[in-house]
């Protein structure tokens, strides 16, 4: 058995997603454009931008007889550890560094006026040069002291420009190169604001001849990183926002998301990590019923199905020997893309795993004292999504968040597909079977909390509201921030006036739990050490008395006297005035994206 890699499709590899046409398409475009010109290629996190970046470099660049230079820069490695004007400085060096190396035979003399430009806008910045290395800084000796690196920083960008053109030039006149293709890859990982950063660089200093620049960028990332200038969009303001996105994109290519055949690329995944036989996808309706619940589901993002695939796989080795149906299986994996797409729906089930006894009593319990518009419903309940009960109270049950709202008629459809594939029973037994189904699909949820297996063990309401939000929080404002392995590791505590998210870390000579907590009366950040030996408690303290006490202030021991029971506060931040829960648990979600940024950085940096 074997799990699938969450990585960008290699050249080399089948288009199991068969976009071939899309690609050639776009390759043949930038073949034959004329320079400068800049594409973005557009899509969300996941939707495959890196691996049709590749197909492109491959294409136009590595084959043999290739007709451009390729420049690859990922920005995401770029900004670890960096402030944003230390980030754009990197680029900048990158890029310059790449060149230089493609060019050092050919224009050494050109290579240094480059590199004497870079030193002096480096300096502008704050003299912050040291480390970067590559060809061209290499090159620039003695020259960086020279009148360019004297110049004003406005100088310098003209200079540096200057420079780069006559390298460029002249790497295209000595070779049998039409133009260089840049690759900019990961703007969506990183801060909007230092991505919109970055591609007004791009536009003013490398708006260059014989230059074709390909950007992996998503146009709602430009939105977000444009809100300090102009404001939340409106539709009186939208014109703004898309004018500087067209300023700086000549071309843009939307990912073909919606156009993705999934089904070579489903049975492939699914065969591999050996969930289903071969022989079962090879028929036709099967496969069919595959496809349909992904697409009311989980859709058709290649990453959201690496996941998926994962998650099954995973069900299936816990499973071992154990003989289960194909009929029920496909109801399983119907609800693990329940617990993949809609994570809070799929704690509803657990509640209650027979969804078709869902009334309004089942609604109002949820719901509380949240009020309801059910105006659109009454004009619904004539379509066959709504006419029984249990789909209108379903309805209910999706006004609670947008996302829920937008997709309600993708999840009657589904929940209406697993109620008519199981066995004509009675409720009992209906219940009986789902409880099975759910006690193996739960062990991939995000939450620890919400696992239910029956509905004896029913998680407490006081528990469900904290346990969702996070679940919610994490699946929305995490899960695409945070490479999956560590969204993984995250866990959830939910006590009736209290929770924490938390995450185990063992990692070479480190063994602790990072806490982020909160009771409503204050947010407190600190880590427990799990180990017993005392020389391990104290290597974590120590770790984090060098890499965090200048992120947080108020980090001390509890008892600096004791090493038993060893607590490292970070930070404390009093909440109790104010008011509203909900407000409360706004705060601890900004607490929490601020944290995970700073701890995440330190911690993968560790050896």
């Amino acid at each position: 058995m074997a799990s699938i890699v969450d990585r960008p499709k290699a050249s080399n590899q089948d288009d199991l997603l068969e976009i071939e046409k899309y690609t050639n398409g776009l390759i043949k475009f930038i073949e034959s454009s004329a320079t400068p010109i800049t594409i973005g290629v557009q899509g969300e996190w996941g939707s495959g931008k890196t691996s049709l970046l590749n197909t492109i470099k491959e294409d136009l660049c590595d084959k043999a007889g290739a007709k451009h230079y390729p420049i690859w820069l990922n920005t995401w490695e770029y900004s670890l550890l960096s402030s944003p004007d230390e980030t754009l400085i990197k680029i900048i060096s990158g890029l310059v560094s790449q060149i230089g190396d493609l060019t050092q035979n050919q224009n050494n003399e050109n290579g240094k006026k480059a590199a004497a430009a870079l030193g002096s806008l480096m300096k502008g910045f704050g003299g912050v040069m040291g480390g970067f290395g590559g060809k061209a800084i290499e090159m620039a000796g003695d020259a960086i002291e020279s009148s360019t690196a004297r110049k004003s920083s406005d100088n310098s960008i003209k200079a540096l420009r200057i420079a780069l053109q006559d390298v460029i030039d002249e790497a295209i006149k000595n070779s049998d190169k039409k133009a260089f293709i840049f690759f900019i890859d990961d703007l969506d990982r990183l801060d909007p604001s230092v991505a919109v950063n970055i591609l007004e660089l791009i536009k003013n200093l490398f708006d260059l001849n014989n230059c074709i620049f390909v950007l992996a960028i998503d146009y709602g990332v430009v939105v977000k990183g444009l809100q300090s200038k102009f404001g939340k969009m409106t539709d009186e303001n939208e014109w703004e926002f898309r004018a500087f996105f067209d300023k700086i994109i000549q071309l843009p290519f939307s990912m073909p998301i919606s156009s993705y055949d999934v089904s070579r690329y489903l049975k492939s995944h699914l065969v591999k990590v050996q969930y289903f036989e071969e022989s079962d996808l090879d028929n036709e309706e099967t496969l069919q019923k595959i496809v349909d619940i992904v697409g009311w589901s989980v859709g058709t993002n290649p990453r959201a199905l690496i996941r998926l695939a994962n998650s099954v796989g995973l069900i299936e080795i816990i499973r071992g020997d154990k003989k289960i149906k194909l009929e029920e299986r496909v109801i399983e994996f119907a609800l693990v893309c329940i617990q993949v797409a809609y994570p809070v729906i799929y704690g509803f089930i657990q509640k209650e795993p027979n969804f078709t006894t869902w009334d309004e009593q089942f609604s109002l319990e949820i719901l509380k004292n949240k009020k309801i518009d059910t105006s659109d419903l009454e004009n619904l309940k004539d379509r066959p999504e709504f006419d029984e009960d249990w789909e209108q109270n379903l309805w209910k049950l999706c006004q609670i968040n947008s996302f829920l709202k937008q997709n309600v008629y993708q999840l009657s459809k589904l929940l209406n597909f697993i109620r008519d594939n199981l066995p004509k029973i009675d409720n009992e037994t209906i219940e009986i079977t789902l409880n099975r189904l759910l006690s193996m699909s739960s062990v991939t949820s995000v939450s620890t909390d919400s696992v239910v297996v029956s509905s004896k063990s029913r998680t407490p309401r006081a528990k469900q509201k904290f346990a969702k939000f996070l679940e919610l929080f994490i699946e929305e404002e995490l899960s695409d921030k945070y490479p999956s392995d560590y969204i993984n590791l995250f866990k959830i505590i939910s006590r009736k006036d209290s929770g924490a998210l938390y995450i185990p870390i063992k990692k070479d000579k480190l063994d602790f739990d990072f806490y982020i907590y909160t009771d409503y009366k204050i947010i407190k950040i600190f880590i427990n050490n799990r180990t017993a030996k005392e020389g391990a408690r104290k290597r974590t303290i120590s770790w984090f008395d060098e890499n965090m006490k200048s992120d947080f202030n108020q980090m001390r021991f509890r008892d600096k006297n004791r090493v038993k029971d060893n607590i490292v506060t970070l930070d404390t931040i009093n909440v109790e005035n104010i008011e509203s829960r909900d407000d409360v648990l706004d705060k601890y979600a900004e607490v929490i994206k601020e944290t995970l940024d700073i701890f995440l950085t330190k911690i993968s940096e560790q050896n």
